[in-house]
């Protein structure tokens, strides 16, 4: 985790040696500070998340995007007390209330479902995916996806309509059957992941590896996680 509190202020630490105690399990908290990551804290005994994971720079760099206080916020199921930490939670208690997952890595199925009927539960929910190379060749992949992709314009929106670029298509495949908003991040910029609902407009249902894309800017897509416009395709039903 990057954020803790520390004598009343939530922060990364700061130096070697400093210990606090996480405000969702009680267990005491180290600040690790490496030579070539970032730094954060880490759970003596454990961490309390079962879906925590390491964490860059691509993580601090977007939630620094967002209100400190919405950064790393522990929910719990009224029924069950599982517990666990979403990245973002925008709008806490209101009608917009939104939980934004940053996954930088490989995530199962079962993971991606699971956490999808936990965290929208009670509130709505975006993926942000990464799209990078440094353990496959997505990167590769989408960029021919982009480069060979035709261009259909729906409802003010223009959406690139093609076929994932590699040969396995598994990447793609499992975030087309999210049930919630997805959206990747490739080369720091943000194209939301046309739905089910979304591609039928656009000549659909996409076959296997086939999808669609539409561009947003980056200040598009922080002001529909913070609730303050729709994402694109509430325009399109």
């Amino acid at each position: 985790m990057l954020y803790a509190w520390i004598n009343g202020v939530k922060r990364t630490p700061i130096e070697k040696g400093e210990q606090t105690i996480c405000q969702d399990c009680g267990g005491i908290l180290t600040s690790v500070i490496p030579t070539e990551n970032i730094k954060h804290w880490r759970h003596k005994a454990g961490d309390c998340d079962s879906w925590s994971e390491a964490e860059g720079e691509w993580h601090l760099s977007w939630k620094e995007h967002f209100d400190f206080n919405s950064r790393e916020i522990c929910l719990v199921d009224e029924h069950s007390g599982e517990k666990h930490r979403a990245d973002i939670l925008c709008g806490l208690g209101s009608s917009n209330a939104t939980v934004l997952e940053l996954q930088h890595s490989h995530i199962s199925e079962e993971e991606r479902v699971s956490r999808e009927l936990f965290y929208s539960r009670n509130n709505k929910m975006f993926w942000l995916v990464h799209i990078h190379s440094e353990s496959s060749f997505n990167e590769f992949s989408f960029e021919t996806f982009i480069g060979f992709s035709s261009e259909i314009e729906y409802a003010g929106h223009k959406f690139m309509v093609g076929s994932w670029g590699g040969r396995s298509t598994q990447f793609i495949e499992k975030w087309k059957k999210s049930s919630v908003n997805v959206f990747f991040d490739w080369k720091g910029y943000v194209f939301y992941l046309a739905d089910e609902k979304v591609s039928k407009h656009l000549g659909g249902p996409f076959g296997r590896g086939r999808f669609a894309v539409c561009a947003l800017s980056k200040n598009d897509f922080i002001s529909a996680a913070n609730g303050k416009m729709e994402k694109p395709d509430a325009e399109l039903s």
